[in-house]
């Protein structure tokens, strides 16, 4: 596996896999902050380019596992909601935009700080392999309902073309040969793509007047602002995403069988914190390291790092180079999204694993379920019921993977506590 020479086709497919929850990220986020077309096309360089830079610090000074670190759901959902609550309140969304990038930097500070004090080696003990697994499981259905929103996103023809793709790739990963088996997924959207174009569900890229090159800027929304209600909201759903760093590297643990050591741990939220400081700085989305990678070295096997350092090179050009950029991000959503089922299944697997690693008595049977409930729960709720909680909470109990994580802690290590005796008997 080690000296294959297939390294390229496996960099380019880290990059596929991960499409699928990166392309829709500017359009949903640029719209509800009131962008322009250009100014959204801006967002996606970014976007592309701060996946790829913040993945490459993460191998190399971070937590040094193959986990792609991106713009992550909680962070551009509670961008949505700010927005929505701004319009519902009569303030500018030019204005909403300078908060984000004055709270992402503020964000990115207190979240390096707490890597560099080494809180998850404090907290590490308190993950206990329901509550990893309540997280993966939650995380994995998340993932898996965004897949099939996108799926059934493009009309009837580009449905089809989804389904196609996520067949052929499931067929290919478990009984392709050599190069098709490891590139399964890459071949699939490729397919799909070529065969959304034949049928005239998409159309071509169009790159013509578009520069070759074009760099980041600094502060793309204007002078960074700092209202403090953004400020509280955003700070507060930092910290409530520090499980969801420890979930994914646990993730890859259990996708690889390498244990971390808890200092890298520490050292990957520092660097998130340096990522989102950057995200702050340049005008994107808050990043946290994706645990669909792990889902990936399942579904492959293939450890290398040097098809993934690639990877991340290439989610750098695309957001360098505009014309590329704009050819992969005409990938339909549907077709990407169908990549998101398979993550999300082995995502799902790896929690349920980890769930029932240790003996599952009637304790654990509603720790498990009255968390796993409540997570699905809220990603259930309709999205105007979090119109009427304040914007500063609603960013964070908005999201069922915060919630249901949240709630199998308290209910872990409060409300079914195990007696002191129970512990040195089980």
């Amino acid at each position: 596996m080690q000296d294959r020479s297939d390294w390229w086709l496996c960099a380019l497919q880290w990059v596929v896999f991960h499409l699928g929850v990166i392309i829709s990220v500017p359009v949903i986020v640029g719209s509800a902050l009131g962008m322009n077309t250009l100014e959204i096309a801006r967002l996606s360089q970014m976007a592309f380019f701060l996946t790829g830079l913040s993945s490459l610090l993460q191998v190399k000074f971070g937590h040094g596992v193959l986990l792609m670190e991106g713009p992550a759901a909680p962070w551009w959902a509670a961008y949505v909601l700010l927005a929505g609550v701004a319009v519902g309140t009569g303030k500018h969304l030019a204005s909403v935009r300078t908060d984000i990038e004055g709270a992402m930097i503020a964000v990115g500070v207190v979240l390096a700080i707490m890597g560099w004090a080494g809180v998850i080696t404090k907290w590490r003990s308190l993950f206990t392999p329901r509550i990893t697994g309540v997280l993966l499981t939650v995380l994995g259905l998340q993932i898996g309902g965004v897949g099939v929103k996108g799926i059934a996103s493009g009309g009837i023809r580009l449905f089809i073309v989804a389904l196609l793709v996520l067949v052929l790739v499931v067929y290919l990963t478990l009984n392709g040969k050599g190069m098709l088996k490891q590139g399964a997924i890459i071949v699939g959207v490729a397919l799909g793509w070529l065969l959304s174009l034949v049928v005239g569900a998409a159309p071509l890229p169009e790159v013509r007047g578009m520069g070759l090159i074009s760099l980041p800027c600094l502060f793309p929304w204007g002078k960074p602002t700092f209202d403090p209600g953004t400020l509280l909201s955003l700070i507060l759903l930092g910290i409530m995403l520090v499980p969801n760093v420890i979930g994914s590297i646990s993730a890859w643990e259990a996708a690889t069988g390498d244990k971390v050591p808890a200092r890298r741990y520490d050292r990957g939220l520092l660097a998130s914190g340096v990522a989102n400081i950057m995200s702050g700085l340049g005008g994107g989305v808050g990043t946290i390291p994706f645990a669909i990678s792990a889902a990936l070295v399942s579904v492959t096997g293939d450890k290398r790092s040097r098809p993934f350092i690639f990877a991340c090179i290439m989610f750098m050009a695309l957001g360098l180079l505009p014309p590329l950029g704009r050819i992969v991000g005409s990938i339909p959503q549907p077709v990407a999204a169908a990549v998101l089922l398979v993550s999300g299944s082995s995502l799902v697997v790896i929690g349920i694993k980890d769930m029932l690693r240790e003996e599952v008595s009637l304790r654990e049977t509603f720790i498990i379920g009255l968390s796993l409930l409540t997570g699905i729960g809220v990603m259930l709720l309709p999205p105007g019921y979090w119109v009427r909680v304040p914007s500063w909470a609603a960013g964070a109990l908005s999201n069922g993977v915060i919630v249901g994580t949240l709630a199998s802690m308290l209910l872990e290590h409060v409300v079914l506590k195990r007696k002191r005796q129970e512990k040195l008997t089980g």
